[in-house]
């Protein structure tokens, strides 16, 4: 699964520099570049460091869109029909 999208890299590559001693998000962009442009994969790539699967309900937007959905998730917190909307 491609994980950094600004830097073409996939979850095998990220689980192999995790496997080669990498332990945070520096270590993986030091490593392969993943997380150093937009941002929008650091949380993926925080979940791989912790051991989960890449798809572990963290969705990699881009830093811009991510921060508009982020906006609209607050705006609608309270309407459980809106979240279900935006999470589908």
């Amino acid at each position: 699964m491609l994980v950094c999208h600004c830097h073409r890299v996939c979850d095998r590559v990220i689980r192999e520099c995790v496997d080669g001693g990498a332990r945070s998000l520096d270590d993986i962009g030091r490593a392969c570049g993943a997380g150093t442009a937009c941002g929008g994969c650091q949380p993926t790539i925080g979940a791989l460091l912790a051991g989960q699967p890449a798809d572990a309900g963290v969705i990699s937007l881009g830093k811009g869109r991510a921060q508009r959905m982020s906006a609209v998730v607050t705006a609608d917190s309270d309407s459980d029909a809106d979240a279900d909307a935006i999470a589908s």
